[in-house]
Parts: structure tokens; C-alpha cells; sequence
């Protein structure tokens, strides 16, 4: 099992419903993934899920996990393609 920290944008101008999708994320990854809070010790690698293309969290996070995945839109990737993207990178 990997372990992701997972990080909201400040939804400042959502474009699409961010909680549906780590919803669906959340399914999607069964147990293959823990979830955890970006500030939380062991973290594999780092999801962030920005509410628009201007992800501005974007610098704060990837300085602090160089392995991150930025997600800026629902439909961008299918939920699955970025599970095996996690996957690949937290190794």
C-alpha cells in the first residue's frame, strides 16, 4: 500500500466539484493507496487537487514532495489513470 498526501486547493473559483472527485479517487484506489494530510510524516508522494488550471498551490507543495501529481480538473485524466500515476511514482 502506498501512502499519498492529499491536498485541496483554497477553492477560491472551483470549476468542478473537487470533493466528488477525491470521492471518486478514493474509490477508485480501493487499498491500494492511504490517504493522508500533506503535513503528515512518510508520504510516498503528493496529490493535489486544484479547483481551476491556475493550481495555485502548486509551489508550496511540489517543494515539499517532489513526487506530486497535480490534478486541475475532473475530466482532465479518469480517476484511474491517476491512481496508476501515484502508484508509479511512489515507489
Amino acid at each position: 500500500m502506498k501512502r499519498v498526501a492529499l491536498k485541496f486547493c483554497g477553492g477560491c473559483d472551483p470549476e468542478y466539484d473537487r470533493i466528488a472527485y477525491c470521492e471518486k479517487l478514493h474509490i477508485t484506489a480501493g487499498d491500494r493507496i492511504e490517504w493522508a494530510r500533506p503535513d503528515d510524516n512518510g508520504c510516498h508522494a503528493a496529490l493535489l487537487i486544484c479547483g481551476c488550471p491556475r493550481a495555485c498551490p502548486e509551489n508550496d507543495l511540489a517543494s515539499t514532495y517532489p513526487r506530486c501529481i497535480i490534478s486541475i480538473t475532473d475530466d482532465e485524466e479518469d480517476s484511474e489513470e491517476v491512481i496508476k500515476k501515484l502508484m508509479t511514482i511512489a515507489t
